[in-house]
């Protein structure tokens, strides 16, 4: 028989799968104990939860994500709806708002960048592949990278706040957004799963976050 509690990594975050037959209660307890036991292995991470199987109230759900909280290092940054439909048009969101970019007059490059290879654009920018240690991208824009971030990133070089830099795997040497820079620490903490992120300017400080279905509805190209 399987386990009443499941915890799956999508490329949107996490999905907890309850027995849609098990007591709340029950589950509540199993699922402290199962988030306890793996903790080590899911790390220190911002992620977006879903929930699928047994229909919750607000409130368990909330209880839950405390639960998560209390057991783990994760920072639950939202819930998504896990129906397909929900997923389809959270994609759908992501390839209009890129698709709106690239269809202006934003600089599209098609291949790696290696290092000691730059671009820089008055507009935005797109890389169609990995931004590789030792290369680096100026955008007056926003900066999309559909591949991973290993060098360096500044969107906003002209001083735009309400730039952005979005990344299918965010592991940057330094990312820049106007005058407001970051730098990666010494050591990542990776749990191996590639996700999604944006990066943008909130409080005069860089936060990088999940692309969930409240961030991509709230961009401006």
């Amino acid at each position: 028989m399987g386990s009443s509690v499941v915890i799956k990594g999508t490329k949107n975050g996490i999905t907890l799968v309850l027995d849609e037959n098990e007591e709340y209660s029950v589950l509540k307890e199993k699922v402290e104990k199962k988030f306890r036991d793996s903790a080590k292995f899911l790390g220190n991470a911002k992620t977006a939860l879903a929930f699928e199987g047994k229909k919750l109230t607000d409130e368990q759900k909330d209880e839950l994500i405390k639960c998560i909280g209390e057991n783990t290092a994760l920072d639950i940054v939202c819930i998504l709806d896990n129906s397909d439909e929900a997923n389809e048009k959270f994609e759908r969101a992501v390839n209009k708002k890129i698709n709106e970019m690239t269809s202006g007059n934003a600089r599209i490059y098609k291949g790696n960048l290696r290092s000691g290879q730059s671009i820089e654009s008055d507009t935005g920018i797109v890389v169609l592949g990995d931004v590789n240690a030792g290369a680096d991208l100026v955008s007056k824009g926003n900066i999309i990278v559909l591949g991973t971030l290993r060098g360096t990133a500044w969107a906003g070089a002209g001083g735009n706040s309400d730039c952005f830099v979005i990344c299918s795997d965010m592991s940057p040497v330094q990312l820049r957004i106007a005058d407001i820079i970051a730098r990666s620490p010494d050591h990542q903490d990776r749990n191996g799963q590639k996700e999604t992120k944006i990066a943008y300017l909130e409080n005069n400080q860089i936060c990088i976050s999940p692309l969930v279905k409240e961030i991509i509805t709230s961009l401006t190209i």
